[in-house]
């Protein structure tokens, strides 16, 4: 017979817990005498600055930089958290999956993770982050399947999107805190969500009924719904994001219909654009929609690996992107974000990393003589 030797879980955790124990003070050595070194601060690395288009041609696109993790904003933790937080077992929570993406109006970039089932938040300011729900307050009814989320600054609210619960939650306290939710039992698949701040209302995309569903802000009721199964004008076919123009005019990813369209804050239908195809202009899997403050509109297309920007008479500008890893290159983008200082927010998927660039606006003087 084979002797077996056996412990106790209560060793277990002993044995386990001394060994994180030494391990750390072994680090907490090897720190102090780094500490004791004489080193030389090397220079980062200049970095080329990215721009669409290339000279000749005026650039009004440029690459600021990327966010894998918090250490991309030179959020760090101090020493003795990092003790801690390494016998606790804790790691830093690292974008795997990014779909939608938004800021608020502190400057907070907030990241919804569909992999991990939470909610980055970056503050850059007080150089903080954390992620919510949170797993420190059991209380939370936990997410799913995440995809999209709005913020509500006048109400410092935040409302996530869960495709497979059929809900939109509703967060306050930047996300610390759980307010419950809305459309139990009325979304079939919820997706994109987006404020119209000039009708004071959430809007809902759902995905398996075609509408778009629309919610008073103030009281969270549901005051009506736009759009249905089809490819008419004003009818969508798979409907994924959504964007309000600062004028109110709500812009749709009608995904399987292979187009963008333009309804009015009201809901009534005022243009499309776009058709399937893999040449310049047309769509093979649109996702993301955004507007910049010239009303020019940006679609990021999920297989092209790229984002194409279209201006009010539905003309393709440019486009900018393509597939890889590099600075400026996309692997299945998905969701997209433009702030009131026209920084551009890209989420890359299977790059596990946000994307941030700036729109560079017409000069005055062109704009003045473009005018006449």
């Amino acid at each position: 017979m084979v002797a077996r030797y056996t412990y106790s879980s209560k060793h277990e955790f002993s044995v386990r817990h001394y060994s994180r124990v030494i391990a750390a003070l072994l680090i907490f050595v090897s720190l102090f005498a780094s500490c004791q070194k004489n080193t030389v601060p090397v220079n980062d690395a200049i970095k080329p600055v990215l721009v669409w288009p290339k000279e000749p041609e005026t650039a009004r696109i440029r690459f600021l930089s990327s966010v894998s993790n918090p250490m991309d904003f030179k959020i760090k933790k101090g020493f003795f958290q990092k003790i801690f937080d390494y016998l606790a077992g804790k790691t830093i929570n690292s974008i795997v999956s990014p779909y939608g993406v938004e800021t608020d109006s502190n400057g907070n970039l907030y990241v919804v993770d569909t992999y991990l089932k939470i909610v980055h938040v970056f503050n850059v300011q007080q150089k903080e982050y954390y992620a919510f729900p949170n797993n420190k307050a059991p209380f939370l009814s936990p997410f799913l399947s995440p995809i999209d989320l709005a913020i509500d600054d006048k109400d410092k609210r935040i409302f996530v999107s869960d495709s497979q619960q059929g809900v939109v939650k509703i967060f306050i306290n930047n996300g610390k805190k759980y307010a419950g939710q809305i459309g139990k039992g009325v979304f079939e698949r919820p997706t994109g969500v987006a404020i119209n701040e000039k009708t004071s209302e959430l809007l809902v995309v759902d995905t398996k009924s075609a509408n778009i569903f629309r919610y008073d802000l103030e009281t969270l009721n549901l005051t009506g719904m736009f759009g249905r199964g089809g490819t008419r004008d004003g009818w969508l076919h798979f409907p994924t994001n959504i964007f309000v123009e600062k004028n109110g005019n709500i812009i749709v990813s009608d995904s399987l219909n292979f187009r963008i369209q333009i309804f009015s804050p009201k809901g009534i239908f005022i243009r499309s654009f776009g058709s399937a195809g893999d040449n310049p202009g047309y769509f093979t899997r649109p996702k993301g929609v955004a507007s910049d403050s010239e009303g020019n509109i940006y679609v990021v297309d999920n297989l092209f690996d790229n984002i194409q920007i279209f201006d009010k008479q539905n003309r393709l500008l440019m486009a900018f992107g393509s597939h890889g890893n590099q600075s400026g290159q996309f692997w299945l983008p998905t969701g997209i974000f433009i702030d009131k200082n026209d920084k551009i927010y890209v989420a890359d998927s299977y790059n596990k990393r946000i994307q941030i660039f700036q729109f560079l606006k017409t000069p005055p003087e062109l704009v003045k003589d473009n005018n006449g």
